[in-house]
């Protein structure tokens, strides 16, 4: 995928500003009632903000505690996308660009959906991509052919071209229809397509397929040239080799890479030591003055709101201190390669993705993260199972594969049915 075009790019920055800006005025807006005679429905309204966010603490302490927060913050991102599109000009390019962007495969493929529900040619196509490429299983790749109709009948010059090859070849569990083929073939090509104006040079040329026409292949040769340099045929955009490296995921590897690196110093180091001793007494010191400031809030107004909240973040420091005390660091440990090494699916799922988009700490290699894919996805791990089809489909670490992508890509499916 090349740079993001301007249009999009502003559209994209409008739509953020305004949805933030409007967000922060519904949250923000009653709070000016303060100073006047509706001041209480200001108070009752921050007593609202208290208990949705205490809520949501404890949505994501009782996520923690069942070792998993993607659910949650799963949950938040979509609402979060849907009101911001709500202010977008072009809300179908906005979910793909969104689509392209996303590291979680899950995130992408719901994007795609959204962009799919809302309209737009290049959604529709991309969907067909998907079809034709194996990615919902060999079952239902007849379905190609109908997503790339949609979009071609709305001008899509490569969408009519696809149509118009699963036409002629018979591909993909449809009948052969030549007619239609050639009819479609003219469309793309005289909306601009080079590989459709040289495909019909070549088959007025040789009667492939159409009558010989050696004036037609003459006049289809000469537009196909001038329509050179030819585009190469599109990818599907839930592939992960077919979009650019998400630059937020390798900054926020780059940073787990260096705070894991300064903690592994500290802990080996008396200095370092002595720095955590005193940050954790410094620490101490603040989390009582905010206790005690939180339970005179409470005790004045708010009837002990701000205190249940702390519970929750109490709850899960007190989780987290346990967790920190059983497994002790030592200098040099890799407890995400000792989790995967004793058959953890989550660990070797995400070591596999460590390996797969590199890091200062792990070099990428996609044959290591196709094994540690390959272990997990034997236990039955979902996401595990769409990298191993991936994989597969684009013979990233291992051999070339359709058949075994589409096999692996149906067990991922049954697990998300079971």
């Amino acid at each position: 995928m090349g740079p993001v075009r301007p249009a999009l790019t502003t559209d994209l920055r409008r739509a953020w500003a305004l949805a933030l800006g409007t967000l922060v005025l519904i949250l923000a807006g009653p709070l000016l009632l303060l100073p006047t005679r509706l001041a209480r429905v200001a108070e009752a309204w921050v007593a609202v903000l208290f208990l949705a966010l205490w809520a949501l603490m404890v949505a994501l302490v009782i996520a923690r505690l069942l070792w998993s927060t993607t659910a949650v913050f799963t949950w938040l991102e979509r609402r979060l996308r849907r009101w911001v599109v709500r202010f977008a000009g072009d809300p179908s390019g906005l979910w793909l660009h969104w689509t392209r962007r996303a590291h979680r495969s899950e995130m992408a493929h719901w994007c795609l959906q959204q962009a799919v529900a809302v309209g737009g040619a290049e959604a529709q196509f991309q969907y067909g991509l998907i079809f034709l490429e194996g990615g919902f299983g060999p079952s239902g790749q007849a379905a190609a052919a109908e997503w790339f109709r949609q979009a071609a009948e709305q001008s899509h010059p490569e969408a009519a071209f696809r149509l118009a090859e699963v036409l002629r070849t018979g591909a993909n569990q449809t009948v052969p229809d030549r007619a239609e083929a050639e009819r479609w073939y003219l469309r793309s090509a005289g909306w601009g397509y080079g590989p459709a104006a040289a495909w019909l040079a070549h088959a007025y040329g040789l009667g492939d397929g159409v009558p010989g026409d050696v004036m037609r292949a003459k006049r289809w040769a000469e537009q196909a040239e001038r329509l050179r340099p030819h585009p190469e045929l599109s990818r599907s955009v839930l592939r992960h080799d077919a979009a650019p490296e998400d630059p937020l995921v390798r900054l926020a590897a780059r940073t787990a890479h260096g705070v894991e690196s300064l903690a592994a110093w500290g802990v080996g180091h008396w200095v370092g030591r002595w720095g955590l001793l005193l940050g954790v007494l410094l620490l101490g010191v603040v989390l009582l003055g905010t206790l005690g400031w939180l339970f005179w809030a409470g005790s004045s107004s708010l009837f002990h709101l701000p205190l249940l909240m702390a519970a929750a973040l109490l709850i899960l420091l007190a989780w987290q201190t346990r967790q920190l005390r059983a497994g002790r660091p030592r200098r040099g440990r890799d407890r995400l390669l000792e989790a995967a090494e004793a058959g953890d699916p989550d660990a070797c799922h995400r070591l596999g993705l460590a390996y797969r988009s590199g890091s200062p700490g792990r070099p990428r290699d996609d044959l290591s993260a196709a094994l540690w894919f390959r272990k997990a996805a034997d236990q039955g791990h979902r996401e595990a199972m769409l990298a191993l089809s991936e994989a597969y489909l684009g013979g990233h670490g291992v051999m070339r594969d359709p058949r075994e992508a589409t096999r692996w890509a149906e067990a991922a499916h049954r697990e998300s049915t079971s």
